[in-house]
């Protein structure tokens, strides 16, 4: 969404717990959704765990036609690790922030270190939403760079991002990056409707 400066910040939120479980997965945690991850980013560096998602690998529907009904199909891994832990963050933390806007895709993303997010501009339903950040492993050699600013964004911070401008993600840390993105969609555009298994929205985007 285009918030007409590059940045805004809403504070901070207790990471605490989400970081203790988080830590507590193994390697293999990381690679569930790397078809999704690929769908939806292509050769971007890094994995991604999604737990809200409106495009599934499976779902072959461009999400931006959905929303001509006022609705958007998504999938909610509710059985999924860290599920929890990253709900209690919305509900306390974001949707305060931003009451009048639900959740569509929601994702742990890594960045491994020595890596970039190539520049780029979001396109799609992207640009409807608000794509909000929330670091959760970083390093100060871990740099947004939007509109030609340079932004380090803090631990435990809620930021929105413009990502109709031009920015990249630069780690030139020793650190694997890890940030819970969290897609916040305004109900004046469409509402999502929630689906807590692949059976069920398979049957309505096949």
């Amino acid at each position: 969404m285009d918030l007409g400066v590059p940045l805004k910040e809403y504070g901070s939120a207790d990471i605490t717990q989400l970081l203790e479980v988080m830590k507590a997965q193994p390697d293999s945690f990381w690679l569930i959704d790397r078809e999704s991850r690929v769908a939806l980013a292509g050769a971007r560096p890094g994995n991604a765990v999604f737990f809200y998602n409106d495009k599934p690998a499976f779902s072959k529907r461009r999400p931006v036609d959905e929303i001509q009904t006022g609705t958007l199909n998504v999938l909610r891994h509710v059985n999924r690790p860290l599920f929890k832990e990253i709900e209690a963050v919305i509900q306390i933390f974001v949707k305060p922030a931003f009451p009048d806007c639900h959740p569509i895709r929601v994702q742990l993303a890594e960045l491994p270190p020595g890596q970039i997010i190539t520049p780029h501009r979001d396109v799609g339903i992207l640009t409807m939403i608000h794509r909000l950040h929330v670091p959760l492993v970083t390093h100060k050699d871990v740099t947004f760079i939007i509109q030609g600013g340079r932004f380090f964004l803090e631990p435990g911070h809620l930021y929105d991002l413009n990502n109709v401008v031009v920015h990249s993600v630069e780690n030139k840390s020793d650190v694997m990056r890890v940030h819970l993105l969290i897609d916040m969609l305004p109900s004046t555009i469409a509402r999502p409707v929630y689906h807590d298994s692949e059976d069920a929205m398979r049957a309505v985007v096949a």
